[in-house]
């Protein structure tokens, strides 16, 4: 998610429709193609080598790591 927002589309989920202008999927199709690259290079190099920040986590877990009072 991180590196598809770096190129300016917020996508947790992906729909196309007719709203869409051809440019505007042509930049869709291509910040995804560059998305995918840095995808495959973490996968094969290490992820946190990659991450921006902590991984998520689950929010209904046991502890969550969270500290109060402080």
């Amino acid at each position: 998610l991180q590196e598809i927002m770096r190129r300016g589309i917020i996508a947790p989920n992906l729909v196309i429709s007719f709203a869409h202008s051809e440019d505007e999927i042509d930049e869709t199709i291509e910040a995804f193609d560059q998305t995918f690259y840095i995808y495959r290079k973490a996968l094969d190099e290490g992820i946190e080598r990659y991450l921006s920040g902590r991984p998520v986590q689950p929010v209904y877990r046991k502890w969550n790591n969270a500290t109060y009072g402080k």
